[in-house]
């Protein structure tokens, strides 16, 4: 794990995003850092990082809690860009967490690396408590870099101290592998993470969600599934969306902690039923494919349809841009300003159209005809300018409201010129 290359950019904050003031506060970057002309737009820096990380393709990309978080925001930056927004987990690539792997080694090898805790005694797994529990010196918490060096500290020490876990949980970065874990292994030791608490369980896979083929389900087999078997795939939602659940989903594409049997900690082998019965259990579970496809159906309808938004952002996931699509999009990239809005306007799919309309609107506004301009102008204008909690985007009313939440905590004094900074860089955004 030795570093053959360093990559580390910022760029401007795009004209129609507000900040939030309690990011601003935890990160220690200035207001005037937002739209320092010094530094790339979101557009240059997200080629850019597209461009580098095609250039480290294929690797396993590994962040800290990056799937809940860093790759979402990824994706929707690459979307917003026109650029394939699966470039982390497709053409070889796959993705790993080294949150996940913290956890998986604290649950199976519990001395492997010092585990911090909170006030009312649970394991905490922030980064910046971690990675100095286990002799890194975070003093750059929150800084992009710093928290990449402490992430591959943590990585050293996992593999080196805890090897057959790291393995394990580098297989499961494969969504492959993992399907075919939990359709080849019996009975599986599932490990999942509640406010840093470890619930460990045997279980075994139940189901498969036919719309969504990473999407699948695994049954606890603490429980004796003869009472599960014929209900209905409305009663197996019902199931599913119970806390605790005896039918629980996992994502292949995730990183599920899913340990050998073999492996279980000594906790979940003192209070399980005889390992026999587990097998016999999951045998059950296995030889009755119908309970599977029923199982399978409550996966795909334990969520209601989501209405069409109307807001461009949330579109991403509507459908694939075709493939003549995507070669316009690549054409878009390389063509001169004065020409991307001709090629924008003979993209089929809307999205890409309003979104590589948009993308000349930021980059250079000028060639754009008056009408489209000025359009552009008071639908950015009214994004900015919404009321508080209406709109699914933080307009500088919601920004005031956090600010003043800061003013009200800030009993000694000691964020009065931060809250003053801040405000004036929200009432320049409605100028």
């Amino acid at each position: 794990m030795n570093e053959i290359d360093r990559f580390e950019i910022r760029c401007r904050l795009l004209p129609h995003v507000v900040p939030a003031p309690m990011a601003l506060k935890v990160t220690g970057i200035a207001t005037e850092k937002l739209s320092d002309p010094d530094v790339p737009s979101h557009y240059d820096a997200m080629r850019q990082v597209h461009a580098k990380l095609m250039d480290w393709s294929p690797s396993i990309f590994v962040g800290y809690n990056s799937i809940s978080f860093d790759e979402k925001l990824l994706r929707q930056a690459f979307y917003e860009t026109l650029q394939p927004i699966y470039l982390t987990n497709t053409g070889g690539n796959t993705r790993a967490d080294m949150l996940r792997i913290a956890h998986a080694v604290a649950a199976y090898v519990p001395n492997a690396i010092a585990i911090p805790l909170g006030e009312t005694g649970q394991q905490v797994f922030k980064l910046d408590r971690l990675a100095p529990a286990n002799g890194f010196d975070h003093a750059n918490a929150h800084d992009a870099m710093g928290d990449v060096e402490a992430t591959i500290h943590l990585a050293r020490l996992c593999r080196d101290r805890a090897s057959e876990i790291w393995h394990r949980m580098m297989q499961l970065s494969r969504k492959r592998d993992a399907a075919n874990i939990l359709r080849r292994e019996e009975v599986l030791c599932l490990t999942q993470y509640w406010r840093g608490q470890a619930h460990n369980r045997y279980v075994t896979e139940c189901g498969v969600d036919p719309s969504y083929d990473v999407s699948r389900a695994v049954f606890d087999l603490k429980q004796d599934p003869k009472p599960y078997l014929h209900m209905t795939a409305e009663e197996l939602v019902n199931e599913l969306n119970k806390s605790p659940s005896v039918i629980r989903s996992v994502r292949t594409n995730a990183q599920p902690i899913l340990m050998p049997s073999a492996a279980a900690p000594d906790g979940l082998v003192e209070q399980s039923v005889p390992f026999k019965e587990l097998v016999s259990r999951a045998s059950m579970i296995a030889e009755n494919n119908e309970f599977k496809g029923r199982v399978g159906e409550a996966l795909t309808r334990r969520y209601p349809v989501k209405d069409h938004s109307p807001h461009v952002e949330l579109q991403i996931f509507d459908e694939f841009p075709s493939s003549r699509d995507k070669a316009l999009m690549q054409k878009f990239h390389l063509a001169p300003w004065e020409h991307r809005l001709r090629i924008a306007m003979d993209m089929d799919d809307l999205r890409m159209k309003r979104i590589a309309q948009r993308l000349i609107y930021f980059e250079r506004p000028e060639v754009l005809p008056v009408e489209i301009r000025e359009l552009l102008d008071k639908e950015i204008q009214a994004r900015l300018d919404a009321h508080s909690g209406v709109a699914p985007w933080r307009s500088v009313a919601d920004a005031r409201r956090e600010l003043t939440k800061i003013q009200c905590e800030d009993v000694n004094g000691a964020s009065a010129k931060f809250i003053r900074k801040t405000e004036t860089f929200l009432a320049d955004l409605l100028r």
